[in-house]
């Protein structure tokens, strides 16, 4: 074989250029602090790279979903707080108005305290946080209570709101609004209508049948207005039972609450050791 010069003038560039493009990529090492830049520097080490970046990547969204579900269990919280204290004083109204000293004049003055508060229970049952509404399922974009005069119109779902906060494995966040068999939901049971509304409870009725907040906050109210006393001692128990049942819903997102913030820090140190 023949060596011509312009074979060795070739050879000598493409020789120059190929130290040219090591030490460019050197440079380009140096200033992004990394060894590999593609996946042809190392093929076995950038396979075990992208399972670490995929790791990670599966972390932040875990995170994403823990830091959501934290939101709505506070804010449950917070309402079920509340919703604690309006069932204590009217527990305390209650117990006054049992009093024989009490006049039909100053039960009717309380019964119109008690109608206040059943709007203030519908106001904490359209809850919201992020814009979505806590209580009304995965039909949470519109308000999921409404009162109609002496009823309880629900129009959300009794689905569940999960979340995944680790491979395979995800959790219930919210609390049910109502329910429409077994125990009543945080603001009671529904039966359904078939237009995708339930009936919560019809303040109307005296006594009524059913359970929860809302029909023991009206059931309060009528035997107040009907100056009822022994319907008044009645009413004081039901509304001690739901404060129980409510507490009940309060401590399941207190435990939730805690077993993700756990989880929390338990995918922090992930996270950090990954990075490394």
């Amino acid at each position: 074989m023949r060596i011509t010069n312009r074979y060795m003038t070739n050879t000598l560039i493409n020789s120059i250029q190929k130290n040219m493009g090591a030490i460019a990529r050197s440079q380009e090492q140096l200033g992004s602090g990394s060894r590999l830049l593609r996946p042809s520097d190392d093929s076995n080490v950038m396979g075990q790279f992208l399972a670490i970046k995929s790791g990670l990547s599966y972390i932040e969204q875990y995170n994403r979903n823990i830091d959501d579900g934290l939101s709505y269990l506070d804010m449950s919280d917070v309402s079920m707080g509340t919703l604690g204290d309006i069932l204590s004083r009217a527990a305390e109204y209650a117990n006054q108005a049992a009093n024989d000293t009490y006049n039909p004049d100053d039960r009717t003055a309380i019964a119109e305290q008690i109608d206040k508060m059943i709007d203030q229970v519908v106001d904490l049952a359209n809850s919201t946080v992020g814009g979505k509404y806590i209580y009304a399922g995965t039909k949470n974009s519109n308000p999921p209570f409404q009162r109609d005069g002496d009823k309880i119109i629900y129009s959300g779902d009794t689905n569940e709101i999960r979340r995944e906060v680790l491979a395979g494995t995800a959790y219930r966040i919210d609390s049910p609004g109502i329910t429409v068999a077994g125990a009543p939901g945080v603001f009671g049971s529904g039966d359904d209508n078939g237009d995708g509304t339930y009936n919560v409870c019809d303040g109307a009725a005296v006594p009524a049948a059913g359970t929860g907040v809302f029909q023991a906050l009206f059931d309060l109210r009528n035997t107040l207005y009907n100056n009822n006393t022994a319907g008044i001692q009645n009413s004081m128990g039901k509304l001690q039972q739901e404060m129980d049942a409510l507490l009940g819903y309060r401590v399941q997102v207190g435990a939730r609450a805690n077993h993700f913030e756990t989880l929390q820090g338990m995918l922090l140190d992930q996270e950090l050791k990954l990075t490394e």
